[in-house]
């Protein structure tokens, strides 16, 4: 690919690291390492060891032989769990750190973001803190002040733009730092996890600037644990686990595979009897989720319809029970609620003993592209309400958007919020206007169309 914007080649990064320290080293011992210690550091920085990892016996590999390259004008998600190496990769590419083997290329002016205030001095004021962020990124001064206002503006800190920058909270200092880093017209823009701090208000102000600079051509490298936020900024991932990528490939099959394998969603949660979640009148057996074909998935089409089955067992007569369903997303928000108010048993006030088996239909084109968990709850309603148990995490599964239409997104690229995404219809009138003959402008009838949308 001649025409990247972020080349990565067998890009290594070994650390050292320590062993616990002996419990029965001696303090005449410890006095004389500690006094020897500035000259060992001396002799290993003019020998070009770090002094540092003199003292340090084992060696960990935070990378080993990534390579990759990112065309320019691509939206790239790097995610894996903690550990993986993500922000490892990220200070490579930004130069913050060398790799210890392979090489790292970017073409274009470099934007990143890979902590709170990166780059920021503490010492310096707010305002004085943009111009020097500015000059790193080979602004000239003059291009930051045709830029100033509106990074002001975008912080939403004007009020302490004169204040030196560490007597902020993290919030201020976010918010000011990505303004910075998304105003001056970086060509290659890298954003590790900080759109995890500050406010909702601000959080979706930061994704629709970063889609404005995806959008003027340049490149986005972001590592974010928000499955949404992903979903919707990138069109590509890249999967690293223990410094190694495990797959690169277009975002919905890999985030796929990754919540299904890498995050250890089940699909299926079940009980023996005597450990199974409840209470002296009634237990749950089991909860899986179904496709409209029948089979057990930890990964569904947003068009496709879903069942979450469950198996109820009772085990006293004379009670009306209740069972319930919260759906939960990837930032632990309620999608909604649900229970079987339309079962005859519920209406019947009273259950049989023995095991019931209850359906909950989801319809196709409603959820979000996500990852959800099932939430259990049952109560013995009557005579009198005692609850048997309420139990989390009972099945979890992810809603795959492949971007092929058919879905309220369509073709559409851009952000779509919110927990629930139904394909609804829509109306639409286009009135046509004529000349009379007094040369005046004159609204012709309105032509309708409906389709989905």
């Amino acid at each position: 690919m001649n025409n990247f914007a972020i080349k990565a080649h067998n890009i290594s990064k070994m650390y050292h690291i320590g062993s616990k320290k002996r419990s029965d080293t001696t303090v005449a011992r410890r006095m004389l390492d500690g006094a020897l210690k500035p000259i060992q550091r001396m002799s290993g920085l003019v020998s070009g060891r770090a002094g540092a990892a003199a003292d340090l016996d084992r060696e960990f590999w935070a990378l080993k032989d990534v390579s990759f390259t990112i065309g320019q004008g691509e939206r790239v998600a790097i995610i894996g769990r903690n550990g993986a190496g993500k922000s490892t990769l990220l200070k490579v590419l930004s130069r913050i750190t060398q790799p210890t083997s392979g090489t790292a290329s970017i073409r274009g002016r470099l934007g990143s973001l890979l902590e709170v205030g990166t780059g920021f001095h503490p010492e310096l004021t707010g305002r004085e803190n943009v111009f020097l962020n500015g000059s790193i990124l080979g602004m000239r001064e003059t291009e930051v002040r045709s830029k100033f206002d509106a990074i002001v503006d975008f912080s939403e800190v004007e009020q302490f733009l004169d204040t030196p920058v560490k007597h902020y909270s993290s919030g201020m200092r976010v918010r000011l730092a990505f303004s910075v880093a998304a105003h001056l017209q970086p060509e290659v823009l890298i954003v590790d996890e900080v759109l995890s701090v500050g406010d909702i208000a601000f959080r979706k102000k930061c994704m629709e600037q970063l889609h404005k600079v995806a959008s003027e051509g340049a490149t986005v490298l972001v590592v974010s644990h928000n499955v949404q936020t992903v979903l919707d900024m990138c069109d590509r991932a890249i999967w690293m686990q223990s410094g190694q990528i495990v797959k690169d490939g277009q975002i919905s099959d890999v985030m796929s595979e990754y919540l299904g394998l890498g995050m250890g969603l089940s699909a299926e949660s079940s009980w023996d009897p005597d450990e199974a979640p409840g209470g002296e009148i009634a237990r749950i057996r089991s909860v899986r989720l179904l496709t409209a074909a029948g089979v057990v998935s930890e990964s569904v089409d947003v068009r496709d319809p879903l069942i979450v089955e469950s198996e109820i067992e009772v085990l006293q007569e004379g009670y009306g029970l209740v069972y319930k369903h919260h759906l939960v997303n990837g930032e632990g928000a309620i999608a909604f609620s649900a229970l079987d108010t339309e079962n005859p048993i519920w209406k019947q006030k009273t259950w049989a003993k023995g095991t019931y088996r209850l359906r909950m239909h989801i319809p196709g084109n409603f959820l979000q592209a996500d990852s959800y968990s099932i939430e259990a709850l049952l109560w013995a309603w009557e005579p009198k309400q005692i609850l048997q148990c309420h139990e989390r995490n009972v099945a979890s599964f992810y809603m795959v958007d492949n971007f092929n239409g058919g879905t309220a997104r369509s073709k559409f690229v851009g952000n779509m919020h919110g927990v629930v995404r139904p394909l609804l219809k829509w109306d639409m009138e286009h009135e046509t206007a004529k000349v009379n003959e007094r040369g005046e402008m004159v609204a012709s009838a309105p032509t309708a169309a409906a389709r989905n949308s």
